[in-house]
């Protein structure tokens, strides 16, 4: 019996070297034979992990089963880039199933309540995302009503990039309860889902105000476990540091024997020679960019606004107005405005100014005559590196980095320039809201942050209702109406200015 292990074979290398010294050709070795022990190993490369970015798109729905005509459905979409580079020129989109009807103003990009005309498009050719850099994702929340039918609803979602692979986007199936009600329960039922027009006086004008849905606690449970059940698909996990390997028992040997200093400097460290070469140092990242820009709020300010928005009789929405375009941020970290945009907020200030004027005077006009013009240039906005944002001295510093969502809102403002008008020009200075101050104790911060973003939700909400209204009154009486959530969202806030001036 033939040894099959030649590699290990004496002999088998003696045959070897005696043809090779009679000049005579190696062996033809079969399929069967080992190579040769001269033969250096095949060198394995390094597996090199792929590059390109793949985005993972997953829907939700609660409930997802069950329902009957006039529940309300609440739906989630998570695009996350799971690749290793950023994906381009992203697209997302919901087509509205025949047999529900959105819920205005429950569309909420990013956890940020959004304007209407954004969910239309999302739920008709798709919505704009723009870049998602690798490891983040884009979330979508909204609410539908179910109305009269039999067949299950299906939300089947879309996604296109460019140079992206798309996985995921399976269509999500809502079921409906097999019931035998009466028809005239069911239209009962399927009236409560869409929208209740209720008639509202406002300056002595009868108008339908479409109600803003909210979400109460229950909700807002559901939409968090949503989200966090959601963002698993974009976790990624950090690279691990390699190891460096020591062979313990040469260290335990050096440790253990009593030799002399002398003779242990004189011979080799064991150690040294077990340890494996470092890795090259990797090149340090390159600095985040986004866009930033700064405002200021000062004492002076903070003092008119004491009197104004904390009056017993409430405050208008006109003041309102007034007090957004204190709080947009216009500048970059340089102070300089580039685009125009604290160019434009000066004279919306003087324009809301002379409807305060001119209601004194007993002038009531078209508030279109009020809407002034668009003269900055938001489109020319461009990333640059983030710096930390030098505090100003006796006052604030207001700092907001526009995301995604802002700068969509933003970008289509200025392509429909022809549609300019009183509402565009609330939603510009909305967009531009500080998120946060520069320089200030972190607990006065975050508090300062959270009245802020609750001033920014109770303001998109007020703004959507003034848009109702807007359709049948269409003078500046629409702007000396109160809305009590959102001066109750102005109190809070002026009380987290004053405490951070301070």
């Amino acid at each position: 019996m033939r040894e099959p292990d030649f590699d290990q074979s004496a002999d088998m290398r003696l045959l070897e070297l005696q043809r090779g010294a009679l000049g005579l050709p190696a062996r033809e070795r079969y399929s069967w034979e080992s190579q040769s022990g001269d033969e250096s190993p095949p060198v394995e490369l390094p597996e090199e992990p792929a590059r390109g970015s793949m985005l993972a798109v997953e829907a939700a729905a609660h409930p997802s089963e069950g329902v009957i005509p006039g529940a309300v459905v609440t739906l989630t979409l998570s695009v996350a880039n799971e690749g290793s580079e950023g994906a381009e020129d992203v697209v997302a989109g919901v087509p509205l199933p025949g047999a529900t009807a959105y819920r205005p103003g429950t569309f909420v990009w990013n956890g940020r309540p959004t304007y209407d005309d954004l969910a239309e498009a999302f739920f008709t050719s798709g919505l704009t995302v723009g870049a998602i850099r690798a490891g983040e994702r884009a979330t979508f929340t909204w609410k539908v009503g179910v109305r009269l039918g039999t067949k299950p609803l299906v939300i089947a979602p879309f996604v296109r990039a460019r140079s992206s692979a798309i996985v995921g986007a399976r269509p999500v199936t809502i079921s409906r309860k097999a019931s035998s009600q009466a028809f005239g329960d069911e239209v009962a039922r399927a009236g409560s889902a869409l929208p209740d027009v209720k008639p509202v006086v406002t300056a002595g004008v009868s108008v339908a105000d479409l109600p803003i849905y909210e979400l109460d606690p229950e909700e807002q449970l559901v939409y968090e476990a949503t989200d966090y059940a959601l963002s698993s698909a974009a976790s990624k996990t950090p690279p691990q540091e390699p190891v460096v390997h020591v062979h313990s028992e040469a260290v335990a040997e050096v440790r253990s024997e009593p030799e002399p200093v002398a003779e242990v400097r004189s011979e080799p460290e064991p150690v040294a020679e077990a340890v494996e070469p470092q890795p090259p140092e990797l090149p340090a990242p390159p600095p985040r960019e986004a866009i930033v820009l700064a405002g200021r709020f000062d004492r002076a300010t903070l003092a008119f606004f004491e009197r104004v928005v904390q009056r017993p009789e409430g405050t208008s929405l006109l003041q309102h107005c007034i007090f957004a375009g204190a709080l947009a941020c216009t500048v970059d970290a340089d102070g300089n405005d580039v685009v125009s945009l604290r160019r434009h907020v000066d004279a919306q200030s003087q324009l809301l100014h002379r409807i305060v004027l001119h209601e004194k005077l007993g002038k009531r006009e078209p508030l279109a005559n009020y809407a002034g013009e668009l003269l900055a240039h938001a489109q020319r906005l461009a990333p640059r590196p983030v710096a930390e944002t030098p505090s100003a001295k006796d006052a604030l510093a207001l700092v907001t980095e526009l995301s995604e969502p802002t700068l969509a809102v933003l970008n289509r403002i200025a392509e429909e320039r022809d549609r300019w008008d009183f509402v565009k020009a609330r939603q510009l200075t909305l967009a531009l809201q500080a998120q946060t101050v520069a320089g200030t104790d972190p607990r006065i911060r975050e508090r300062l942050e959270a009245a802020l973003r609750l001033y920014a939700q109770a303001s998109v909400t007020a703004l959507q209702k003034l848009f109702v209204r807007f359709r049948v009154d269409r003078t500046t009486a629409l702007l000396f109406v109160s809305e009590p959530p959102l001066d109750a969202a102005a109190n809070a806030l002026i009380a987290a200015l004053r405490a951070a001036l301070t």
